[in-house]
């Protein structure tokens, strides 16, 4: 479907955190699946349990977050843990922008109000990559994670995916059945169709994105050279883009739009000069949202989000092997055909069901980090 719409409400020219308005139509999610109506069955009693477990990720704290998929992969892992724990789950995302200005709840009201903490005790964890080792007997171990949460709240900082890990605990069957029963992208897709779908702001910001064609051809392309963003990866692999115009020359550019996400402004330009009349783009800078370079992190959170909602509507995607924003989009998007793995000097068809069997290590593999 081809969305045009000449409104002047969401423009990017201040470049800031926007507040969503009222009067913007919402778009339709689609029928809940099995996962959803799991988790609508578990939530429904959600309201009368007196514990919160709080994924925070806060300017008070003055911690990173990292990335757009670090904190989709922390919030993921932060709801499965409430469900382990009986407790009430809650988001509390205001770093660089309010969550809840660009996704609103869906089918389950995750904001979080100060107000709980009143008369309550309450802790923080940080729980980063490498900091999960010491989880272990919780993740996968048979220790009850009420040991380690004892507080009336507890506020988690995560940035890692555990399904795997999860999956090896002896009572997962009986304590959330989905773990076993369903893929790692369904989950992750079930979970975030339960927890979000797009504000007025960010519907109307997606639909003056000028698409003219019935079809889209996308790729993620990560590589770390953006001088915007002087402290992001640069040790990353340098992408050899001629794999990317040769596929994107071999389509029918009569039925096709092209859309490139990138975190490097050269290789959006270079789409753009070699495909004048079919790129598309999203408004705004290229910004890391948890890093502050020439522009500021706020700058591009819509930025940010516009690309990963396009590149979920994409008819043919192109993901790398070195981030996991496009495995996300891979995982959440609403059909399996039309993928493409792309590693090295070879673009691999894949599926969300076997992103995993070629680009074996990173935060939604099976693979743990590292200490330091």
């Amino acid at each position: 479907m081809v969305y045009i719409r000449d409104s002047p409400h969401t423009k990017l020219k201040e470049n800031r955190c926007y507040v969503a308005s009222e009067t913007t139509q919402d778009v339709r999610e689609s029928p809940p699946n099995a996962i959803e109506s799991y988790l609508r069955n578990h939530t429904a009693n959600n309201s009368q349990r007196t514990k919160y477990l709080v994924y925070e990720c806060s300017r008070a704290r003055g911690v990173s977050c990292y990335g757009w998929s670090d904190r989709l992969a922390g919030i993921v892992t932060t709801f499965i843990i409430s469900v382990l724990t009986n407790r009430h789950f809650l988001i509390y995302f205001d770093m660089p922008c309010s969550l809840q200005d660009y996704l609103i709840p869906a089918e389950y009201d995750w904001r979080y109000n100060s107000s709980i903490t009143v008369n309550r005790t309450k802790s923080y964890h940080n729980i980063k990559n490498w900091a999960q080792l010491e989880m272990d007997k919780y993740i996968s171990g048979g220790v009850d994670f009420n040991e380690y949460f004892t507080e009336d709240i507890e506020f988690l900082m995560m940035n890692w995916d555990f399904i795997y890990d999860f999956r090896n605990r002896p009572s997962i069957e009986s304590d959330m059945p989905m773990i076993t029963k369903f893929h790692q992208a369904d989950i992750y897709k079930g979970i975030y169709k339960f927890l979000f779908k797009l504000s007025p702001l960010s519907v109307t910001a997606f639909n003056e994105v000028k698409k003219t064609r019935n079809k889209m051809a996308c790729a993620h392309v990560r590589v770390g050279q953006n001088p915007n963003m002087p402290h992001d990866g640069n040790g990353r692999k340098k992408m050899p883009l001629e794999v990317l115009w040769r596929y994107f020359d071999s389509l029918n550019k009569e039925e096709f739009d092209l859309f490139v996400a990138s975190d490097t402004d050269s290789v959006k330009e270079a789409a753009k000069n070699r495909y004048p009349d079919n790129i598309i783009d999203t408004p705004g800078n290229i910004t890391h949202i948890d890093q502050r370079g020439r522009n500021d992190p706020s700058e591009g959170f819509l930025k940010q989000l516009l690309d990963f909602y396009i590149l979920m509507k994409c008819d043919k995607l192109i993901i790398t092997e070195q981030t996991g924003f496009g495995i996300l989009a891979s995982f959440i998007r609403n059909m399996d055909d039309g993928l493409y793995c792309w590693r090295r000097n070879l673009l691999i068809p894949c599926s969300k069901y076997t992103v995993n069997d070629i680009f074996r290590s990173g935060k939604f593999t099976a693979v743990k980090p590292k200490q330091p």
